[in-house]
């Protein structure tokens, strides 16, 4: 192989030897990389923002960041501003440079003389852009505006505060920048920096004009800014009165005072002539709206018109809010590629869903007999047209009590069957009131959007499943639920980078200018030390020449102590007596009461008390005896007076002044007092009123519970910027949702099929409009959506709820996002500080020591900590595997089983410390078994201890070693796998129907038999290979143990002729042997019990919320959810008919045997039922019912009224705010610490990946990362080669892509009702279109060669071709028995991604995808782990609930089954709708026959799915996240961009051609034709002689150029502006320098471009030497011109 032998490629060594011969130009590369190296350190030091991406967890560990208020002294500003050595020192600070020259003023009038002045400076920087331009130089030293004085933001701390006789003056603008333009700055008060135009505003008023500078001190002055605010908020509060004279009046009151505005804006700014003028602010556009909608609105009324720029008009008055509105439209815009991704996603889904369930959903049982008409097995499923009536009338269908909708059926074999009478036919209408379905492409994406965002998706499973078969589940949970699992988090994990981003440059802004301070106080403190030494110097000089001074010194000493001596005390009495100080009484009181209440045990004994406090509180329940009464008001009465007297204790003891220093003992105070009052205005009978105050004093556990602080401290932190949009746009979307559908709403409640009652949600009124907005927020957005379809105009309800939709659920991401990321909030939301003494921590330690010193055991105390961490390793779960050594202290500690998988062993404390460790079973000499029992053990019983010797122990010996080796073998292990899934999958068999099959019956018994023998012989062979020592160390090894006594004892019992029909449940305990033999679940499980912590914690402090909600919803609502129930109508009695409890039991009295007074199954009466209600409304869709019972309570005892109550509704809002919101981001944020300390243990490694994965990984991000792509040759034949051009070329991709796109609008247009002409239409134009896609195959078959299958997506479409092809002769028999043909079409879209990711906007998505892509085996694990509890729960449901059949649990969703058990999970595990599976399980007799055994258990019910719910939620919790931080991970990555070895090497074998000798160099003239030759990315086709010359490629004697050189310039070409350009280019002369070693002495003399300008200097002095030459000729006469002529040329 020819080497191309070149020159060392040191990057040092190469820049400084490319010089100018002549000292032209010296170092020019060398200068070149400093000078942007400077920028870019630059540009990073100004925008926090550097090439390498700092981790999520770098940024998690390091996002605290303090601020401080930066000020300047008086005397520090005044040395910076005078002192030339201090300005000197500091001249290369960026806010110093900013200062004006010492020696003149800062703030300066801006004057005429300043106007004058700004038109030379002008001029000057225009003639010097004009000659950048014309010497083509970069504009990277273009001067900018400096980001501390933009307008908007604050004066920078150097400049001090602004005289007050300048605010709201003109002044010189202090930005050097703006200087050499016409623009004035003006300071308002709070030294808030405003720019204008220095031209004259509207033509008319110049900047001195005193009209223009009255209007700008008008305009900046506070309270005209709070005039407007007020204004604004007024507006906005009458736009929810409804009377129009008054709101007619009120418009044209704000219309005059924002007009009034605007002309003061005009006046000040200017119209549009200037950088600074009032069009040029698009936050006055709104002003413009307000008008022209105002104006409009008064002559026709348009609904919604003027609203949304009045409310919008809020954000503009305030600046915080104007920032923080301008920060989430930066941030939506950058989920620009996100938001194409997820509509191509759901577009596809679409199509999906409307090829496979097109027309399902109009399926419905229809009564067979109707109007004398005989239902025939001859007829059709379909009726003609004559049978039209019987299919289109409501009255025809069969339906479920209690079901709006009739009952779906299918004709398959696994879909819903219909009930005698009736027959499965289609229909006209769908379900849910026509808007479900898959008939059209659009109803079919509102149905992909529903299970995007799990709004009732159960419901439209549920609907498909009965109507197109149970095997439809298997789309949804392979072909929808990922794609839209992997949308919502890449949403997510976008907006978390963006918020991260903004953090960072946050940080860094801040960090930068608390680094500047600190550099100039360090300045200014130096030069006043120096100042000091020389006056100190110098005041001594004068003293020892001036001795009177010494003997005056001490005068005014004496005077001040003689007036100190008259005057002891400067306080005033008041302060005295606030101090407690007032008398000697009271100061002796202080003196004993004061260390008592500073006393950690009296805070212990408060702590106690107000524990008690809670625990009392929350024993009230409904009903309550008299007794039980008294007994709560007698201890309320207690606690009162205890806290009552802690207030006194307090107030004499710390005295009143330091006692209301401190917020939480006002919050005392004030509790107190209300407590006090609540005791004068209730007597004994307002036990739940004292129940809300006393309920308040659970919260003062937060000064001692450092999570609670922690979420406390969240609370009132988000009270922010972000927040405030929030409301507002609540506020906005109700007011205009009122205004868009008030009409319909009114006219839906006069025609209501109701009655007088009326619908739940409507937008009649502004509260209405504001719970259907927050319904909408809280993720159930299409039922309203229907409602409102139902009785408004399609369009504008669609348009209305998504604006709702997307942008309030952005709002609320940011704001959740903000609260766990945000720096400030971090800095603010620490735990209580270790120096205060009041905090649990401290109680806890001091009482420790008290317990210790009574028990003399005080000299212990310093060993506390140290045992309790040997405690906590010695209980630690460890991993430890067989094939490689403990590592590590804690490891080294144990031994591991010598098995394949690693596993976890649980230390069995009481054994003293832990032995050392020892080697594995395969690194000992003769694989020799270790002790069978401890030596304890064989100190009792030495018969045990055979060793070695002769005889029995040698045969024993070599007994364990076979059994070990048999154990240790792999074929064994993978034995064990198979028995452990094949036992769980008898357990699938086990159903309800079991019974009725004796001879599967007896199958699985002796299955089950032979599975206990099996797992009996390997946990006997471990006993002897391993020895009990070893085995029962092992936490995996316990657990089999377990499991199989379980088993053994039902066999036993069964043998005994018990049954273990109760027992059944406990055979789920066979599916936990599977994690023990699968690494990644392992892993994944060993996270989670490691986590299990810091979860517990995040728990209990939710737990403690919800008490605290359970409690209050005890006092508002114990005993006002019952009410008289109708049996027979399944209806409530109105108010006007049953008043009360004493009314319903007179009817039942009245032998009305179908009245009965009922509670509602999920209330307030108690803690239990409190809590069971509030998970259902943090989970589940049901609470929508808990919501509506909430609203119709009146009283005690009493008959619910529709709607009477309707205020309570916001306890379930503050619920959801504080119960599920903020513990939720509580719960995240101690998640992601958790992750933190366990990546921080594992070395920075992957939690949820075993070492093989993360490997795994790594590579495959190496492979995306730096594979490049694939390039077909081009055929040497000239007319293959024109083949291959047509098919290679951009033009002819997006040409076929544009096809694909007709292709897929053709299967938009497809209908279930379209007539018979479409369907010809169409299917001629699918044949034609099939006909280009064949003539595409051919061509690429031509050109391609071999080569078209191997790309994936040309696979694809030979596949979808083919397909196609075949179902031109068998569409019908395909159709039948395979997938429909068109789904395989859809396929087709997968090209277009080939075209997204190719744009440069779509890189980010190709980084989020590979990110996911990069988390696929952590999901993989999780998922392995999800699928067990699944299949575990499963199982228990069957065992435990499959005779309940009620509500939900009907034919086809029941627990009868192992599949309907595994379908009815599947609808569980979003916590969609799980209170229908909840419900019949907690029936009870007389609800259900326990003789027929349908009744269920409440409390198995409750465990059951309370415990699957926090499992599920716990995963998917990890899952989320993994997806998450690895998208994080992924930013570095650049794809496709980066150079490869196989590029260098095609580069090497072209550069060879032309340079056979390896001489390292070429002639500049056929460099042309190389880069001509160069394949793809390299390659520059010609005409490349313009941009060779640009390349500045450098040149050596002789017009030759280097090898290294040209790959330089070839790779700056293709990579221009790439982040990884650098470290690209080291790589590539890495490789240089191994393959190369040789150099060549030669250096440059020149460069193609130098080479150019010379050209082009040389033909410029030609020309003007020949024009110089005719010039002279011409005036010199024709007898001297030869001689001039002659001596010129010599």
């Amino acid at each position: 192989m020819c080497v191309c032998v070149t020159e060392p490629c040191n990057p040092s060594l190469a820049m400084e030897k490319r010089e100018w011969v002549g000292g032209a130009r010296v170092g020019w590369t060398t200068e070149k990389f400093r000078n942007r190296e400077d920028r870019e350190t630059e540009k990073e030091r100004q925008t926090g923002r550097s090439s390498r991406k700092m981790s999520f967890f770098e940024f998690w560990s390091n996002r605290i960041q303090q601020t401080t208020q930066l000020n300047l002294n008086a005397s520090q500003r005044k040395r910076l501003l005078s002192d030339h050595e201090a300005r000197a020192a500091l001249q290369n600070e960026s806010m110093v440079s900013l200062l004006p020259p010492v020696g003149t003023e800062v703030f300066r009038r801006f004057t005429p003389a300043s106007l004058e002045e700004i038109e030379p400076k002008r001029k000057a920087k225009e003639d010097e852009e004009q000659q950048r331009k014309a010497n083509k130089e970069e504009n990277h030293h273009l001067s900018k505006p400096a980001s501390d004085l933009q307008a908007g933001r604050t004066l920078p701390f150097i400049y001090g505060d602004m005289p007050l006789e300048l605010l709201s003056i003109p002044l010189e603008d202090l930005d050097p920048f703006y200087q050499s333009q016409k623009t004035f700055m003006v300071l308002s008060k709070g030294n808030t920096i405003y720019r204008f135009n220095a031209e004259s505003a509207c033509y008319l008023l110049s900047p001195f004009n005193c009209l223009r500078t009255t209007a700008i001190q008008i305009l900046l002055h506070p309270l005209f800014r709070l005039f407007i605010l007020l204004t604004v908020l007024t507006n906005c509060g009458f736009m929810l009165i409804d009377v129009p004279l008054i709101s007619f009046v009120a418009e044209l009151i704000f219309l005059c005072v924002y007009i009034c505005e605007v002309i003061l804006k005009l006046l000040s700014s200017g119209f549009c002539k200037g950088r600074f003028t009032f069009i040029r602010d698009p936050w006055n556009w709104l002003d413009i709206l307000i008008i022209l909608t105002s104006s409009v609105g008064m002559i026709i009324y348009i609904p919604a018109l003027g609203t949304i720029p009045v409310v919008m008009k809020i954000f503009a008055c305030s600046p915080g809010l104007k920032k923080t509105v301008e920060g989430f439209i930066q941030s939506v815009k950058k989920l620009a590629g996100v938001i194409v991704l997820t509509t191509f996603c759901l577009i596809i889904m679409a199509m999906l869903g409307l090829q496979l369930f097109m027309g399902n959903l109009r399926n419905k049982c229809v009564f067979t007999f109707h109007e004398g008409l005989l239902y025939s097995m001859n007829t059709s499923y379909n009726y003609t047209d004559s049978q039209t009536g019987i299919v289109t009338s409501p009255e025809n269908f069969y339906y479920v009590p209690g079901q709006q909708d009739a009952l779906l059926c299918g004709n398959s074999s696994d879909s819903g069957r219909c009930p005698m009478g009736t027959i499965c036919m289609k229909t006209s209408r769908n379900p849910n009131y026509g808007y479900t379905s898959y008939d059209s492409f659009w109803w079919s994406l509102l149905s992909m959007l529903r299970l995007l965002l799990q709004d009732f998706w159960d419901d439209l499973l549920m609907q498909t499943m009965r109507s197109a078969g149970k095997h439809s589940i298997i789309y949804f949970v392979l072909v929808f639920f990922p794609p839209c699992f992997i949308l919502l988090s890449i949403i997510v994990a976008v907006v978390a980078m963006e918020q991260v981003e903004q953090e960072r440059a946050n940080a860094a802004e801040a960090r930068q200018r608390e680094e500047e301070f600190s550099r100039i106080v360090e300045v200014l403190r130096r030069r006043e030390e120096e100042e000091e030494e020389e006056s100190r110097r110098a005041g001594i000089s004068e003293e020892q020449d001036s001795p009177a001074a010494q003997t005056q010194k001490p005068e005014p000493v004496s005077v001040a102590g003689g007036e100190e001596d008259h005057q002891p005390s400067c306080r005033s009495f008041a302060v005295t007596v606030l101090k407690g100080d007032c008398c000697g009484c009271c100061r002796w009181l202080k003196r004993q009461l004061r260390p008592f209440v500073l006393s950690p045990f009296f805070d212990l004994g408060i702590f106690i008390c107000i524990i008690l406090n809670i625990a009392f509180m929350a024993a009230e329940h409904y009903p309550m005896t008299a007794n039980m009464v008294e007994v709560l008001v007698i201890l309320y009465l207690v606690f009162t007076a205890i806290f009552t007297a802690e207030m006194v204790l307090k107030l004499v003891a710390l005295g009143l002044h330091e006692y209301f220093k401190v917020s939480r003992n006002i919050f005392d105070f004030l509790l107190v007092i209300f407590s006090l009052l609540d005791l004068g205005l209730t007597g004994s009978e307002g036990l739940s009123v004292l129940g809300a105050t006393c309920l308040l004093r659970a919260l003062r556990l937060e000064r001692w519970w450092p999570d609670l602080h922690l979420l406390m401290k969240t609370v009132w932190t988000s009270i922010g910027n972000l927040s405030l949009v929030l409301i507002f746009m609540v506020f906005l979307f109700s007011v205009v949702g009122t205004q868009l559908f008030q009409e319909d709403n009114k006219n839906l409640l006069f025609n209501t099929t109701q009655g007088d009652m009326g619908p739940r949600w409507h937008m009649d009124d502004f509260f209405n409009s504001f719970l259907l907005i927050f319904r909408v927020l809280s993720g159930q957005w299409i039922e309203p959506l229907w409602e409102c379809m139902e009785v408004s105009n399609d369009g504008k309800c669609v348009i209305f709820f998504m604006t709702v939709l997307i942008i309030g659920r952005l709002l609320i991401l940011s704001l959740f996002l903000n609260l766990l990321l945000s720096s400030l909030c971090n800095a603010k939301l620490a735990a209580p500080s270790g120096k205060e003494t009041n905090n649990l921590q401290t109680i806890g330690k001091k009482t420790r020591t008290w317990i210790r010193s009574l028990r003399g055991n005080s000299n212990q105390t310093d060993v506390g900590p140290k045992d309790a961490e040997d405690r906590k390793d010695y209980l630690a779960l460890t991993p430890i595997t067989c094939d490689d050594p403990a590592e590590g202290p804690s490891e080294a500690a144990l031994s591991g089983v010598p098995v394949a998988d690693p596993d976890v062993i649980l230390q069995i404390p009481g054994k003293g410390k832990a032995e050392p460790a020892r080697p594995d079973a395969e690194n000992q000499t003769g694989n020799t078994p270790e002790d069978c029992c401890c030596d304890g053990c064989y100190r009792c019983c030495t018969i045990l201890d055979l060793g070695t010797s002769p005889g029995a122990g040698k045969v024993w010996s070599r007994f364990r070693r076979a059994c070990f080796l048999i154990v240790q073998h792999k074929v064994f292990e993978v034995f064990i796998i198979f028995i452990i899934l094949l036992s769980c999958v008898v357990l699938v068999f086990e159903d309800i129907y079991l019974e009725y099959r004796p001879t599967l019956q007896m199958v699985l018994d002796k299955a089950n038999l032979v599975f206990t023998y099996v797992f009996l012989l390997e946990m006997l062979l471990k006993w002897i290979a391993l020895g009990f020592k070893k085995y029962f160390s092992n936490f995996w090894c316990w657990l089999d143990f377990l499991i199989l006594d379980v088993s053994l004892i039902c066999l036993m019992a069964n043998m005994m002729g018990y049954s273990t029909q109760p027992m059944r449940a406990l055979g789920a305990l066979r599916t936990l042997r599977t994690p023990a033999r699968f690494k990644g679940m392992k892993v994944v499980l060993r996270a989670m019990l490691l986590n299990l912590p810091s979860m517990f914690r995040a728990l209990l402090v939710s737990l403690f919320v919800w008490l605290f909600f359970s409690i209050l919803g005890i006092n508002l609502f114990a005993g006002k959810l019952t009410h008289c129930y109708n049996e027979t109508s399944e209806e409530i009695f109105l108010q006007n008919e049953v008043h009360n409890k004493t009314q319903c039991f007179e009817l039942i009295m009245a032998n009305f045997t179908e009245v009965r007074w009922k509670n509602m199954e999920f209330n307030f009466d108690n803690v239990g039922t409190s809590f069971l209600s509030l998970l259902i409304t943090a989970t589940s869709a049901g609470w929508l019912d808990i919501l509506y019972s909430v609203m119709d309570s009146t009283q005690v005892e009493s008959q619910p009224a529709y709607k009477s109550n309707l205020f309570m509704s916001l306890y379930l809002i503050f619920f959801w705010i504080f119960g599920c919101f903020y513990t939720w981001n509580l719960f995240i944020r101690v998640f992601i610490d958790s992750l933190h300390q366990q990546r921080n243990q594992l070395g920075k490694k992957h939690v949820f990946m075993t070492e093989e994965q993360q490997k795994y990984s790594q590579t495959m991000m190496e492979k995306f990362s730096r594979k490049p792509k694939q390039v077909v040759p081009r055929p040497q034949s000239c007319c293959l080669a024109c083949f291959f051009d047509l098919v290679t070329a951009p033009w002819f991709e997006v040409v076929m892509v544009m096809v694909i796109c007709v292709n897929m609008l053709l299967l938009m247009v497809e209908t279930d009702n379209q007539s018979s002409e479409t369907e010809a239409v169409l299917h001629w134009l699918h044949f034609a279109i099939l006909i280009i896609f064949l003539i595409e195959f051919i061509l690429k078959i031509i050109a391609l060669r071999k080569h078209y299958f191997s790309s994936c997506l040309n696979i694809l479409d030979f596949v979808v071709l083919l397909r196609s092809i075949i179902d031109l002769g068998f569409a019908d028999l395909l159709t039948i028995y395979f997938i429909g043909p068109s789904v395989f079409l859809v396929l087709r879209l997968g090209r277009v991604i080939r075209i997204l990711l190719n744009i440069r906007w779509a890189k980010g998505i190709r980084k989020l995808l590979l990110g996911f892509m990069m988390s696929l085996p952590a999901l993989r694990n999780i998922g392995l782990l999800f699928f067990l509890v699944l299949f575990t729960y499963s199982y228990i449901g069957m065992c435990t609930f499959a005779h309940v059949r009620e509500a939900l649990i009907d034919n086809m969703f029941n627990f009868e089954t192992f599949g309907n058990s595994m379908i009815s999970m599947i609808l569980v595990s979003t916590t969609s709708s799980w209170e229908g599976f909840l419900l019949p399980i907690m029936t009870l007799p007389p609800d259900c026959d326990p003789i027929i055994g349908d009744c269920g258990s409440p409390t198995a019910g409750i465990i059951f799915f309370s415990s699957y719910i926090l499992l599920y939620i716990l995963l998917m919790v990890h899952i989320f996240i993994t997806v998450i931080l690895e998208s994080f991970n992924s930013r570095d990555l650049e794809g496709d961009e980066l150079l490869s070895d196989k590029h260098l090497q095609m580069f090497y074998d072209t550069w060879r051609k032309f340079d056979p000798e390896a001489s390292q160099v070429m002639q500049y003239s056929e460099l042309s034709n190389f880069y001509d030759t160069l394949q793809d990315p390299l390659r520059i086709p010609k005409p490349n002689t313009i941009r060779l010359i640009l390349m500045d490629i450098p040149l050596l004697p002789g017009d030759k150029v280097r090898c290294l050189d040209v790959l330089h310039a070839v790779m700056e070409q293709v990579f221009c502006g790439s982040e990884q350009k650098d470290a690209l280019k080291a790589r590539l002369e890495e490789k240089f320098i191994v393959n190369n070693p040789s150099k060549v002495s030669d250096e440059p003399i020149s460069s193609t471009l130098r080479r150019k300008q010379e050209e082009v200097a040389a033909a410029v002095i030609q020309r003007a030497f020949r024009k110089c030459h005719l010039q002279d000729r011409d005036e010199t006469s024709v007898g001297g011109a030869s001689d001039v002529l002659g001596s010129s040329v010599q």
